[in-house]
């Protein structure tokens, strides 16, 4: 489920304007990236156990330091954006989406919640015309507002998806 709820975000992204090959290469990567990092089966490899210890510690952050980790995210992602030139829509929708993917997978669906809305509210402001206001003068804003955060939490619960599968996976090999 969760992969499939990552090519319903690329797809969208790219009927947004979005290059359809980096969306779909990107979810390709991610997903071999959360399956490698979030094993269903307890790893074997030493730098898999060390890649779960790491995991480990950063889901045990306190919700102000994860908080701050999406901030830091979000004003990367806008000094990105303004020294590119500005990426059209749909291409900075996949950027945020990857920001608000790993932040769930990484820090937990706690988090991930505060994480989408603030995601939501910075796009509102500094990437929907016009940039940084809150004002919407068309329809089609508020439209591209709403398929962010249609978006932002599909994207999120692929990632929340793939991190209960681990777990659950870990769990009924305990049981077996």
């Amino acid at each position: 489920m969760a992969y499939v709820l990552l090519l319903i975000v690329a797809f969208s992204n790219t009927r947004l304007g979005g290059a359809a090959w980096t969306s779909y290469a990107g979810v390709f990567v991610t997903a071999c990236l959360a399956t490698y990092m979030l094993p269903s089966n307890a790893p074997t490899s030493s730098a898999r156990n060390r890649m779960l210890a790491v995991l480990g510690r950063l889901y045990s952050w306190p919700l102000r330091y994860q908080m701050t980790a999406a901030a830091a995210a979000f004003v990367a992602i806008e000094v990105l954006d303004s020294y590119a030139g500005g990426f059209k829509l749909g291409r900075i929708f996949n950027i945020y989406m990857a920001a608000v993917f790993t932040h769930a997978l990484v820090f937990g669906l706690r988090s991930s919640l505060l994480m989408w809305l603030l995601a939501t509210v910075t796009v509102y402001f500094a990437e929907i015309p016009p940039e940084f206001s809150f004002k919407l003068e068309t329809i089609a804003g508020f439209a591209d507002i709403f398929v962010f955060m249609y978006l932002g939490i599909l994207s999120l619960a692929s990632a929340y998806l793939l991190r209960i599968s681990s777990i659950l996976g870990d769990g009924l090999d305990e049981r077996r």
